[in-house]
């Protein structure tokens, strides 16, 4: 069976929930890592959010965050790569979310604003660990930094992100992609800083041929992750979206999918 150099997963509902890593998948990442193997961890969280935490369980690999926009190394410091939206773009489309009756936060850079405190913003933070500085108009505050936007999120009830994802999925189809990290997420990046793209620089970054590359995920903001010319696996309880592009359907969650598929695809 063909082994694989480089291995790339989703965080949240893939390797780990909120968090927690479980001890034998850390276990079966470092024997990995010791095997001379290349683990990437790909995500829509924040910088600082999921570098706290893998850098708690000791883990210094390279860490794709906001879906693709930002790529570093957390074993040199180094930022590899940095992108994200048009300023002009994210203005606009933050003034149209604006509207709706949801919570919009949006990531300048690295810094998350907002223009109210909510139930839907304190649960986030407190679940990423971050936190974000409340703005009085996001628009401005991005028309006057003038600099890409990684990400804009929507927070709201499982059936508003549902309807969201839809309207907005068709609205701005021509110019970001619109998906969901958690079913009370919607996510808006740009598709030229989505994780598909984002394989490609880690893949192009290690001299790694895609032919070499396997990926993990369990949302549809990981369609891209998992939909590629690599080998892209779903997690069992992942999304439907997802399935269906992926070139196999793993164990769920609860049955750690990243070891088995460690296991079964890259240890010796």
């Amino acid at each position: 069976m063909k082994k694989y150099k480089l291995f790339i997963t989703d965080y949240d509902g893939t390797l780990g929930c909120r968090s927690v890593i479980e001890p034998d998948t850390l276990a079966a990442v470092n024997e990995f890592i010791a095997q001379g193997g290349k683990f990437v961890v790909c995500t829509g969280r924040m910088f600082d959010s999921i570098k706290n935490i893998l850098t708690g369980y000791g883990l210094k690999c390279l860490v794709v965050s906001y879906q693709g926009a930002v790529i570093d190394d957390l074993s040199s410091g180094r930022r590899i790569f940095s992108g994200g939206m048009d300023y002009k773009l994210a203005a606009e489309v933050t003034a149209m979310l604006k509207k709706e009756d949801a919570d919009v936060a949006v990531d300048i850079g690295e810094t998350r604003v907002y223009e109210r405190r909510s139930e839907f913003i304190d649960t986030y933070e407190k679940l990423a660990g971050v936190h974000g500085r409340q703005v009085a108009d996001m628009v401005k505050e991005i028309t006057e930094k003038k600099q890409p936007v990684a990400k804009i999120t929507i927070l709201a009830n499982p059936q508003k992100v549902k309807e969201l994802t839809a309207k907005y999925s068709a609205l701005l189809k021509d110019k970001l992609l619109v998906n969901n990290g958690d079913k009370a997420l919607v996510e808006f990046v740009s598709p030229e800083c989505d994780k598909g793209a984002a394989v490609r620089r880690v893949a192009e970054y290690y001299g790694i041929s895609l032919d070499d590359v396997i990926t993990a995920g369990d949302s549809t903001n990981d369609v891209k992750l998992v939909g590629g010319e690599w080998f892209g696996v779903a997690t069992g309880d992942a999304a439907e979206e997802l399935k269906k592009v992926a070139d196999e359907i793993t164990v769920p969650y609860k049955d750690k999918p990243v070891k088995y598929l460690l296991e079964k695809y890259c240890l010796d």
